[in-house]
């Protein structure tokens, strides 16, 4: 009887997985209640804010990584694992399983493993994560990234969701229109939301 073959998770993805992982981790820390709690009334909006874009952040970058979690396991690992027991995992069968990920999921994949790695591709795949999360994926991506940047007017684009940013775009407006000489408290003012590009992201690659 021959001893089975296993196989090895290609590091690129494992190292994508990771940085979900971290950031949802990152997210669900910003949904303690600590700050909302106690018996004397306050405003409470600043945290709501902020709890309500961390629930949002560890959302995102859950079903980023479950989307990756599948589309891998199910199309790229060798060799292939028992994917109707993954589904089940899940509460799904498997056509639901594969549901779960898309066109942009695999081509986001496809893009990882590249030696001439497609950063449009990974940022249409994996919304959660920003340019600076991608630095020490694999060597192919840090080269594609440092070139990147060496082009005039690249603007590297962050974590925050464009949903929220819009949010707060549009409360910014509202106030003003109302009265520019009134500072309008949008609840985001001195913090850096889960999933925000922090200023000095670039100084800080992550490498696992």
């Amino acid at each position: 009887m021959s001893s089975p073959t296993w196989g090895i998770v290609a590091e690129p993805v494992r190292r994508v997985l990771q940085r979900l992982h971290d950031l949802n981790v990152e997210a669900a820390d910003a949904t303690d209640t600590a700050s909302v709690a106690g018996d004397m009334p306050q405003n409470h909006d600043a945290a709501f804010n902020l709890m309500s874009a961390a629930s949002e952040t560890a959302d995102r970058a859950t079903r980023d990584y479950r989307s990756i979690f599948n589309a891998y396991t199910h199309k790229f690992h060798q060799p292939k694992p028992p994917i109707s027991e993954l589904a089940a995992r899940q509460g799904v069968i498997i056509q639901s399983f594969a549901k779960r990920y898309t066109p942009k999921t695999i081509a986001a994949i496809d893009a990882l493993l590249s030696n001439n790695p497609d950063l449009a591709a990974i940022r249409a795949g994996i919304r959660s994560l920003g340019f600076e999360d991608l630095w020490g994926i694999s060597d192919a991506l840090d080269r594609v990234l440092t070139e990147a940047q060496a082009k005039p007017g690249f603007v590297p684009w962050g974590r925050i969701d464009d949903t929220i940013d819009a949010v707060q775009r549009e409360l910014v407006k509202k106030g003003a229109s109302r009265s520019p000489s009134i500072p309008v408290k949008t609840g985001f003012e001195d913090m850096r939301l889960p999933g925000a590009a922090d200023e000095n992201a670039s100084a800080q690659r992550l490498h696992l």
